[in-house]
């Protein structure tokens, strides 16, 4: 079971995969703790052109992106899994990403 942390207004899930590191997650659930996740919040802290975004939400959500200006940016989205996604920029920015 995921250890669930309420952070601002937020729920953080820690999950620790068999043998690996912690992984902290910003999945936002609405109406409580046993409620299903409904989105997915993504900072790309690091300029680049490609982001890779592993939400686990188990879907194929849909993709709003912001750059570090506020400005709405449109990217080629590949989805690789239903936890998984790609999107390619013509150029390199840092941002967030907003999955639901």
């Amino acid at each position: 079971m995921p250890d669930v942390i309420p952070v601002a207004g937020q729920v953080v899930v820690q999950v620790t995969p068999p043998a690996g590191p912690v992984v902290t997650l910003n999945q936002i659930t609405v109406g409580g703790i046993n409620q299903p996740t409904v989105a997915y919040h993504h900072t790309q802290g690091t300029s680049a052109a490609v982001w890779n975004i592993s939400h686990y939400l188990g879907w194929y959500p849909n993709v709003t992106v912001q750059d570090s200006g506020g400005s709405i940016v449109e990217g080629e989205i590949s989805y690789t899994s239903s936890n998984a996604l790609t999107v390619t920029f013509s150029g390199a920015f840092s941002g967030d990403a907003y999955l639901s």
